[in-house]
């Protein structure tokens, strides 16, 4: 796992949004689309984890060169346009329920559910356009999942009680969960994230 966060397809160490450029989408806007994607989860019973595969493909998207000139000329208006930068997060949930949950929301009652602010045609052009845009490398570990691998390789070592364990567990996707709305993490990797959500309460 930490082999595959590592590799440069998997990678975006690098600040993609530029906070004195008042042309161009902030951290707060993001957050506020971190929040609507929670809400959609939620509202399906869907895992919040897939919002961190989301976020992290909607980063990786905007944060790596571009592999061909239509992905970078998406990536360059989605980073001063709202609207395409809602409609790449969109497309980005779309596609992670597609393959993290077990029950697939169809195109239509996806733009149902954005209250038809994007045609169908359109979110489903802009998931073609992520994913030629990934290469089609959507599996990025999340934090939450490097910080189960973690806390899996201590168990056999550490003598606590069965209730201490689940909420060290619950904490830790608390506090990675947390992590996905904050920009800053997204220059992070995902087991450093992991690590300090578990060490918070060592």
């Amino acid at each position: 796992m930490i082999k595959k966060e590592l590799t440069t397809k998997y990678s975006c160490f690098d600040a993609y949004l530029n906070p004195s450029d008042p042309n161009m989408i902030n951290a707060d806007d993001r957050m506020k689309l971190v929040d609507w994607c929670y809400g959609i989860v939620d509202h399906c019973n869907f895992s919040r984890e897939t919002v961190a595969s989301a976020m992290e493909m909607v980063d990786r998207f905007l944060g790596m060169p571009s592999t061909s000139v239509h992905t970078a000329r998406v990536s360059d208006e989605a980073l001063v346009d709202q609207s395409k930068f809602q409609l790449l997060t969109i497309a980005a949930l779309y596609t992670s329920i597609k393959i993290n949950e077990m029950v697939a929301i169809s195109s239509d009652l996806f733009a149902e559910m954005c209250s038809h602010v994007y045609t169908v045609e359109e979110i489903e052009d802009m998931e073609r356009t992520l994913l030629i845009g990934l290469s089609w490398r959507c599996h990025a570990p999340t934090a939450a999942q490097v910080g189960m691998s973690i806390l899996s390789l201590l168990l056999p070592y550490v003598d606590i009680p069965e209730v201490t364990w689940g909420f060290l567990v619950d904490e830790m996707r608390y506090l990675t969960e947390l992590a996905v709305r904050d920009y800053y993490f997204s220059t992070q990797r995902a087991s450093t994230i992991a690590l300090a959500a578990i060490q918070r309460y060592q």
